[in-house]
């Protein structure tokens, strides 16, 4: 029995390959090296966080676009079943669940159990936690399906009905959970769409409509997944280039912070994985859900703290520490799937 799960993890890691076992080391290595970038060069800090990250991202989503078929995304669009499956988890779940999970974090056990904060960074993370819960991703969300084999059309789809939905939706939780009435600008959410979302899927379309019928389409593939892999890298170092040296100053909220995402981000996916499993969706499509009901919209939290909530230090940094913890916690995920891909789907072996 105890050889027969050695033969078991042996082959996990063999299907896994070399670089996806040796890429933990690569995203600790592009952390620390983004740190010691920011520290000294900072006075470059603004100018990478301003055109850096949307090339990394560019080219972290525009890989992805490229496997997507226009009919397959189309069906996925108005696939009622499994839209309003995300729908009712990321909005009549989601936001209530973070901020709970925040409440017991921050308040019960960093502030009450353990006295490692005091009442006010304790009530003010808590406000920072709320932001993060609130609106669904509508970027990277593509990516860690990707990653994970997932159904990429269904993503996609689910992108593009949050994208809509979280305008109306943010500002309702935000007073419900803090009570305090803010604002969330369309304009910043058809920016990030445009970025994100509709200038990656037209580049991917149209290589896909050049390049699908030629003989070396399958290597193109190739290709771009190592690109993918190499802009998720670029990303890190960027981000903790432009925006890790002033949250550095704090180290012992970036740890706990990963606590309270790492946590939400297992929680919030599990529930929308199994949920999905126990309704007879299968692993691609359960993984689409699950990205989409765990991954947080960091850039409208953003906005939020530094607009309505500026006068408390504490909730800005908190939701700036989101984006900068955001892909290593992720990629965690993203593991714990690809070995259960091989568990539950070996016949979908890629």
């Amino acid at each position: 029995m105890g050889n027969s799960g050695q033969g078991n993890n042996a082959s996990i890691l063999r299907a896994l390959g070399l670089k996806a076992i040796l890429f933990p080391i690569f995203v600790a290595i592009a952390i620390i090296l983004g740190l010691e970038l920011g520290v000294h060069l900072t006075s470059f800090s603004g100018l990478v966080s301003t055109y850096g990250i949307p090339v990394g991202l560019f080219f972290m989503i525009y890989p992805a676009m490229v496997k997507i078929k226009v009919n397959e995304l189309a069906k996925s669009l108005t696939d009622a079943k499994k839209v309003g499956l995300m729908v009712a988890l990321n909005y009549a779940i989601d936001p209530f669940l973070v901020a709970g999970l925040g409440y017991f974090f921050f308040y019960l056990i960093f502030y009450k159990a353990l006295g490692l904060v005091n009442l006010t960074i304790a009530s003010q993370a808590l406000v920072g936690v709320i932001l993060l819960g609130a609106a669904p991703c509508i970027a990277m969300v593509i990516v860690w399906t990707d990653l994970s084999r997932g159904n990429l059309p269904l993503g996609v789809s689910f992108v593009a009905w949050n994208s809509i939905i979280q305008i109306f939706t943010t500002p309702v939780y935000v007073y419900l959970l803090t009570r305090t009435t803010v604002f969330v600008n369309p304009m910043l959410i058809l920016e990030s769409v445009l970025e994100y979302l509709a200038i990656p899927l037209a580049a991917g379309v149209v290589t896909r409509y050049l390049l699908q019928e030629k003989a070396y389409f399958s290597r193109v593939l190739k290709v771009l997944d190592n690109v993918q892999t190499i802009a998720l890298l670029f990303t890190i170092v960027v981000i903790f280039w432009g925006e890790g040296y002033g949250i550095v100053e704090y180290p012992s909220l970036i740890w706990m912070m990963a606590i309270v995402m790492l946590t939400f981000y297992f929680v919030l996916f599990h529930i929308g994985y199994y949920t999905s499993r126990k309704l007879g969706y299968n692993y691609a499509d359960s993984t689409a859900i699950g990205y989409s009901v765990a991954a947080r919209d960091f850039e409208v939290s953003i906005a939020i703290a530094v607009t309505a909530f500026a006068k408390y230090t504490f909730v800005p940094i908190i939701t700036a520490i989101g984006p900068l913890l955001e892909i290593p916690l992720m990629l965690i995920l993203v593991w714990v799937q690809l070995t259960r891909y091989r568990k539950e789907a070996p016949v979908l072996r890629v």
